[in-house]
């Protein structure tokens, strides 16, 4: 990957500006309309309210578990009940996995396959004016289209897909919440072992497994992409096109910060209505606030390349 002055953080505002329907609302659309199931395990287990899907990834930390385990009691007979019989010993269990099975793996594949049906357009078909991208520029791609490659012919050896890449059907797609979970958030911690029903246990046991399998492993994807990051040190200007900011991806930003001078880096970032929260997310990153400009995507002038 060749050195270059430029960087460009695409995130999906990027994708919706070009017309493609890539919000995680629709998203959830897509899930009701495919699989109901396992949307109304999602209903289920989450607030969906009208923010849960602006704030999906962030909203996966949030699985009502104890709503999950009163659920599955129901299949918790006692030893010593009539109608106990060996048959059911892991009734409790199964329903437990059942559920996390579908708000973990069976919606991260729903998710990869509607992120793969995506339409991408072609730069003549798009309605929104082309943005004035540099072909020689690196590229941080928090998406997983094509967009960059097919609709602005930027070169692959150019981008990192730091979350995968949907036209490579073997590529894993990356989607999780930002909870490191400790030993004592374990459901089991301080639970007396020699006392406690083993068919408890085993669902505590599966219902923390949730939080290891939806969570965004940020610091092995950092290190495993070290050498882009180590390649930022001749970068003057970033351009963050599309992306919220948000608290998930910050770790991103810090080791971009790492591996750049911030002193002399300029950025320019896109708002999508209003430039106040753009401004106070990138004030957390501790650059001089006078090196940033802030622009709509829409303001096709203010993203002509400087170097």
């Amino acid at each position: 990957m060749n050195l270059s002055a430029s960087l460009y953080i695409i995130g999906n505002g990027f994708d919706r500006y070009h017309g493609i329907p890539s919000d995680y609302r629709d998203f959830g659309h897509y899930l009701a309309a495919v699989d109901r199931d396992t949307y109304s395990e999602v209903e289920a287990y989450f607030d969906v309210d009208n923010g849960f899907w602006s704030q999906f990834e962030q909203q996966l930390a949030r699985f009502d578990t104890d709503a999950a385990i009163d659920y599955a009691s129901q299949f918790l007979m006692s030893y010593g009940d009539n109608d106990w019989s060996d048959s059911g010993h892991h009734d409790y269990m199964y329903e437990l996995d059942r559920v996390v099975k579908a708000i973990s793996r069976t919606l991260q594949e729903r998710f990869a396959q509607w992120v793969r049906q995506l339409p991408i357009p072609s730069l003549s078909s798009c309605s929104t004016e082309p943005l004035p991208l540099d072909p020689s520029a690196l590229y941080l791609n928090f998406n997983y289209t094509q967009t960059l490659q097919s609709t602005y012919g930027i070169s692959g050896s150019q981008i990192l897909h730091i979350h995968g890449k949907a036209s490579d059907p073997s590529d894993r797609l990356i989607l999780g919440h930002g909870w490191k979970r400790t030993a004592s958030d374990s459901l089991n911690h301080g639970v007396d072992m020699s006392k406690a029903d083993i068919r408890v246990v085993e669902g505590n046991e599966i219902v923390d497994s949730y939080f290891s399998a939806t969570f965004k492993p940020t610091a092995q994807i950092i290190a495993h992409n070290q050498t882009f990051f180590s390649n930022l040190r001749a970068i003057r200007q970033i351009y963050v096109m599309g992306h919220s900011l948000a608290e998930v991806d910050a770790p991103y930003f810090a080791e971009i910060i790492t591996n750049i001078d911030p002193s002399v880096v300029r950025w320019m970032i896109s708002y999508h209505c209003n430039p106040t929260d753009a401004q106070a997310e990138f004030s957390k990153f501790g650059i001089d606030m006078s090196l940033a400009g802030f622009a709509m995507l829409g303001d096709a002038h203010q993203w002509v390349p400087q170097f």
